[in-house]
């Protein structure tokens, strides 16, 4: 799978919410994300990119969101308000999710969601984990220029064909 084929499903994805939700106004978050993130990348780089979505992340939809976009149909109404008012959460579990295709060999989230029992309360937990494995990520990229620049420009790709996606499913309003 390449950075369009990427972007065009995380585009079905994001129809869905638009469906689900009650209409595109539901996507305003995750936009602005998508709007803002190719910049940002070219200016500060793509690890201190991640760790600004890192650091505005909402711990309650870490895990329906990785669900969501990693497993079909997991869909749930809790979703709606986070791509609509923020979209931090939402735009970070992609991009991770997109370095995760890249770089399969680390399997960062599934090791969390493989060791996770639901019927457990162990959110936080999980959440830990999962953050965790993220910084694992960084810090590997950043010890390895080349595989950080490889990397670094597959997900600058992706933002830019995932902005276009979006706006086009916003329909290029303001």
């Amino acid at each position: 799978m390449d950075e369009i084929d990427y972007a065009l499903n995380v585009g079905e994805k994001l129809l869905k919410v638009s469906r689900e939700c009650g209409g595109k106004e539901y996507i305003r978050g995750f936009r602005s994300r998508a709007r803002e993130f190719p910049q940002m990348v070219t200016q500060l780089g793509l690890i201190p990119s991640i760790t600004f979505l890192l650091s505005k992340i909402n711990d309650s939809f870490l895990i329906p969101l990785i669900k969501y976009f990693m497993y079909e149909d997991n869909f749930t109404e809790k979703l709606c308000s986070e791509f609509k008012n923020e979209g931090y959460t939402s735009y970070l579990i992609v991009n991770y999710t997109w370095i995760k295709e890249k770089l399969i060999e680390f399997q960062f989230i599934d090791k969390c969601l493989g060791s996770f029992d639901e019927s457990m309360d162990s959110t936080d937990l999980l959440n830990s984990c999962i953050k965790s494995s993220l910084i694992s990520i960084l810090k590997t990229l950043k010890s390895n220029e080349e595989l950080l620049s490889e990397i670094e420009d597959s997900v600058l790709t992706l933002s830019t064909e995932l902005k276009k996606v979006v706006d086009g499913i916003y329909s290029g309003e303001d």
